[in-house]
């Protein structure tokens, strides 16, 4: 995905974190599990996180101080599933399966911006992002195998 300006790509960022931040906590106020709603709360807050760091390099152009996390590995879970419309009524594997879809579109988003951006001063920005989204992708992805997994 291509954009004119850094400020689109980075409006852009903040609006898809947002969203994130919306659907996390839409989806905790569903489940009854509390193991869940806490998972979903605390990935809500890093999305949160992530937009404020968008927002910050996009009120200042600045990105120092924002350092790197571990890396976090493609388990590949959802990869392979079919892409599951959320409704009032989902069930939490479906809601599982749609928030590992999303985390690994929000990793690509990062990882192209990246390839965008190499060199510049958002490249920290951008790869520490990519990290994260892969990151929350693993951790839904072994949520979702212990829980869920063992029924199919």
């Amino acid at each position: 995905m291509n954009f004119a300006t850094l400020k689109d790509a980075l409006t852009f960022a903040m609006d898809k974190e947002k969203k994130a931040n919306e659907l996390y906590l839409l989806f905790r106020g569903k489940v009854k599990d509390e193991g869940a709603k806490a998972l979903l709360k605390d990935l809500a807050d890093q999305e949160m996180g992530h937009w404020r760091m968008i927002q910050e390099a996009l009120l200042t152009g600045g990105v120092e101080g924002i350092g790197a996390k571990a890396k976090g590995r493609d388990l590949q879970v959802s990869d392979y599933m079919v892409e599951i419309e959320l409704t009032a009524d989902s069930a939490p594997p479906d809601i599982m399966v749609f928030a590992m879809q999303m985390e690994k579109k929000s990793f690509d988003f990062y990882n192209g911006l990246l390839a965008q951006y190499k060199g510049t001063g958002l490249e920290t920005l951008f790869s520490r992002l990519a990290r994260e989204e892969m990151r929350h992708k693993e951790i839904l992805e072994k949520e979702y195998e212990t829980h869920f997994a063992q029924w199919m």
